[in-house]
């Protein structure tokens, strides 16, 4: 699919990978819709042409009315990227439920919302594409951020019910799952902190522009996933051929945060 001519609807844009996501879909030739908490940055983000919505998504009200104006603007909506997300640091027996609320409401309930208003609308016209951002935690519970990796999960189960669901109606839907990315994540990151051992895994990381671009590469080539980068494949293939050696090694810094706590 080419992205040159797309209209995106991007949720999370004022930074990170969505901010990265809206640069590279925009040197494509997509047309964007930004949308994101804070005003000042989804300003530093866009471009002339770019239509720009700051809101909460946790606000059922402000989903119908960020669909509609996108719709009255552009006319349509071709691709959905979810992006916006938090995590939680804190283990399940010590999750603040009102917390755990807020991310399932803004990791899995917003997303699902926003489908539900254009994914019927891609149908009608035959055509369209959903980007789910999940995550490698969506795939292989981490221990530092289980109920985030819980959150993640259920992300990656609606995509592939909803890729069923649209099969053959022209939709098509694509799971995301980046391992660790240089983001503002950690910063944003609801209660307790990661293990110590973990605190600089530069060696593993990627930008948040090669996500991105990888991201690009999946619209074009219609994937029904994205597993970047390398290193994260080869960690989700570790977790399928040796579970619970996967297990054991993961266990170790669960143990580190309780002797952080």
């Amino acid at each position: 699919m080419k992205i040159s001519g797309q209209i995106v609807l991007i949720t999370g844009a004022s930074s990170g990978i969505g901010a990265a996501c809206a640069s590279e879909l925009r040197r494509n030739g997509a047309s964007l819709v930004l949308t994101g908490r804070s005003p000042g940055r989804l300003a530093q983000v866009a471009k002339p042409g770019d239509l720009v919505l700051p809101g909460d998504l946790c606000d059922a009200p402000f989903r119908e009315a960020l669909v509609q104006q996108a719709i009255l603007h552009f006319g349509r909506i071709d691709i959905l990227l979810n992006n916006a997300g938090f995590g939680l640091y804190a283990p399940p027996t010590r999750s603040p439920l009102d917390e755990v609320r807020a991310m399932f409401e803004l990791n899995l309930f917003a997303p699902l919302d926003l489908i539900q208003r254009t994914a019927p609308l891609m149908k009608a016209r035959g055509s369209g594409i959903i980007v789910n951002i999940s995550s490698v935690a969506g795939r292989l519970t981490l221990p530092w951020l289980s109920m985030y990796s819980a959150s993640k999960f259920a992300l990656c189960a609606l995509s592939e019910g909803l890729r069923s669901e649209l099969s053959g109606t022209g939709v098509h839907v694509i799971t995301v799952c980046p391992g660790y990315v240089r983001t503002a994540f950690p910063g944003n990151v609801r209660g307790g902190t990661m293990p110590a051992s973990l605190s600089n895994p530069s060696r593993f990381a990627i930008t948040a522009e090669e996500c991105a671009s990888a991201i690009a590469r999946g619209i074009e080539k219609r994937a029904n996933t994205v597993v970047t980068p390398a290193s994260a494949r080869l960690l989700l293939l570790a977790a399928r051929l040796f579970p619970w050696q996967t297990e054991r090694f993961l266990a170790r810094f669960h143990r580190q945060l309780e002797q952080q706590a």
